[in-house]
C-alpha cells in the first residue's frame, strides 16, 4: 500500500492533492454548538472506522453529505429536521472525523459500511429509515436504497444532475494547496463555493467560507475509484418513494428543468422540485425554502401526483 503522502486525493476543487497535506482547523462557533448537543458514536468496520453524529428524536432520518464535506454540510438543516426526527449523520470514509480510508473505496463496498453501521446505531435494525442525500451521498444513497430496498422508505436525492453522463468540472476554480496565508486561503475558498456552490454569491457568509476550508483540508480520499464504481442502474432500480431536490443554477445540471423531467421519466411517480436562485449547496444557499420542503416530504405532506414543482 503506497505511503499516506502519495496517495492522490481530490478537494471540492476538483484539484488533486496529496493526504500528507491535511490540516485540521478549529470548527467556527456555529459548527461547535452543534457538536457539543450532538451523541457521537463510531461504528468500527476493520480499520475503517465511521464516526455518525445523532440528533433529535423521532423517526430515524439518514443525511448524506457531499464529496470534501462532512456532517457540517447539513448545518442549516438540522434544526428543522430534527425537530421531529432521530438525524444519523456520519462522516463519510476520508472525510472530516472519518479515518482515511483502507483498500479500493467503491460505492457498493461504502453503501454496505454504511448499513453495517447503522446496523449498530439504530434501536431497531427492522425499522425503516428515510435517506436524504446531497450531491456524492445521493448517489451513495442510491445505492444503499438498491443493497437493502426493505430498509428504505423514502430517498431525497439533492443534485442537479439526474443523467447517466459524467459530470465536468466547472471553470474557474482557483488552486488553494500550499497557500498559507489566512486571508489569501479564505479569499480562494469563498470565489470556489461561488464557482461551484453557491450562486448568489451575496450568501457566501463567514460560516460557509470557514466550513469550506476545514472540509476540504480534511479530506483524504482518492475520489478517483470511488466515482468510477457507480453503477447508473442503481438510479433505474429504485423502487422506494423518491424525490428529486435541485437549485435552479446547480453547475453540474446543465437544464436543471429537464434534468427534473429525466428523472419523472425515469421513475414517473417521483416528485421533482425546483429550488428557484439556488446553486448546487442549496440545502445551505437556501435552508429557509428547502427546510420546510424536507420537513413535508418525510410527513408525506407534499402532492402525491409526479411532476416538476418550483419551490419557493
Amino acid at each position: 500500500m503506497a505511503d499516506a503522502a502519495d496517495i492522490a486525493v481530490k478537494d471540492a476543487s476538483g484539484l488533486s492533492a496529496n493526504a500528507g497535506d491535511t490540516v485540521v482547523g478549529d470548527l467556527p462557533a456555529d459548527a461547535a454548538r452543534w457538536e457539543a448537543t450532538a451523541r457521537r458514536v463510531s461504528t468500527p468496520e476493520g480499520a475503517n472506522t465511521i464516526t455518525w453524529r445523532i440528533w433529535g428524536s423521532g423517526s430515524p432520518v439518514v443525511l448524506l453529505h457531499g464529496n470534501s464535506g462532512s456532517w457540517t454540510h447539513w448545518i442549516r438543516n438540522l434544526e428543522a429536521l430534527s425537530a421531529n426526527h432521530t438525524l444519523y449523520v456520519p462522516d463519510l470514509p476520508g472525510h472530516g472525523d472519518a479515518d482515511p480510508f483502507a483498500g479500493t473505496p467503491s460505492m457498493a463496498g461504502f453503501a454496505s459500511l454504511l448499513w453495517r453501521g447503522l446496523d449498530e446505531v439504530l434501536p431497531e435494525q427492522s425499522t425503516p429509515v428515510d435517506i436524504l442525500g446531497f450531491s456524492l451521498g445521493s448517489v451513495l444513497a442510491e445505492t444503499m436504497a438498491v443493497e437493502r430496498p426493505a430498509q428504505v422508505r423514502k430517498l431525497v436525492l439533492l443534485r442537479g444532475s439526474f443523467s447517466d453522463g459524467p459530470l465536468a468540472l466547472p471553470e474557474g476554480v482557483r488552486r488553494w494547496r500550499g497557500v498559507d496565508d489566512p486571508a489569501e486561503m479564505a479569499a480562494i475558498q469563498k470565489h470556489n463555493l461561488g464557482v461551484l456552490m453557491i450562486h448568489d454569491t451575496a450568501r457566501i457568509d463567514a460560516l460557509a467560507v470557514a466550513l469550506q476550508t476545514r472540509n476540504v483540508l480534511r479530506t483524504t480520499l482518492d475520489m478517483r475509484p470511488l466515482l468510477a464504481s457507480r453503477s447508473p442502474q442503481n438510479f433505474r432500480q429504485l423502487a422506494c418513494e423518491i424525490h428529486g431536490v435541485s437549485g435552479e443554477f446547480d453547475v453540474y445540471g446543465g437544464d436543471v428543468a429537464e434534468q427534473g423531467r429525466v428523472l419523472t421519466q425515469v421513475h414517473p411517480s417521483a416528485q421533482f422540485h425546483l429550488i428557484p436562485g439556488a446553486g448546487h449547496w442549496a440545502i445551505y444557499e437556501a435552508a429557509d425554502v428547502i427546510n420546510p420542503l424536507l420537513v413535508d416530504i418525510l410527513a408525506g405532506a407534499t402532492d402525491q401526483a409526479s411532476g416538476i414543482r418550483m419551490k419557493g
